[in-house]
């Protein structure tokens, strides 16, 4: 399911209003800062970011063009994202929850503008910036089928390699990559 674009939804929705506080239940217990529905099995479109447990990486966030304080966006739940990417470009070190303890440098988008719609249907248009900018391109990834290991570099796969294939011994048998 990972690896299959998500279908877009059709918010409001209260089976997705449900969805989305299993999201953010699962994130939090899993000490995550995002995740995606196709990460629990569900192909939809939706996902949750919350950042304000990390201290150490900038953010930085407008929403019709204002500068405003991200925190209070926090949990930021969106669905049907499209995201618009800027040409500056930064490496950082990234992981997922769906590969616990696997890390590697990923290229992405020092800024970003992001069109989506919120839990109630509204159409909403965010730039962000910093790790806000790194956690929505990783989760919105998740909604076209891209795994964060998909943008390493080769050489960093290599790297990570050994961790993969570890994972993919202890998953259940049902669940293995072909």
């Amino acid at each position: 399911m990972l690896r299959q674009p998500a279908t877009r939804v059709s918010p409001p929705d209260d089976k997705l209003n449900e969805l989305a506080r299993c999201l953010e239940a699962t994130m939090r217990e899993a000490d995550g800062v995002g995740l995606a529905a196709p990460q629990v099995g569900i192909s939809l479109q939706i996902a949750v970011v919350d950042l304000r447990k990390v201290e150490k990486r900038p953010s930085s966030m407008e929403i019709g063009g204002r500068p405003v304080d991200w925190r209070t966006q926090m949990p930021l739940f969106f669905c049907n994202p499209v995201v618009t990417l800027t040409r500056k470009k930064e490496d950082a070190e990234e992981g997922c929850l769906s590969f616990p303890k696997v890390y590697g440098s990923v290229r992405r988008s020092l800024r970003i503008r992001m069109d989506f719609q919120d839990l109630q249907g509204k159409p909403m248009t965010l730039q962000a910036g910093g790790l806000l900018a790194r956690a929505l391109q990783h989760e919105v990834d998740h909604l076209q089928g891209i795994l964060f290991i998909d943008r390493m570099e080769p050489e960093t796969r290599k790297s990570i390699a050994p961790a993969l294939l570890e994972l993919m011994e202890q998953a259940p048998s049902n669940t293995k990559a072909s």
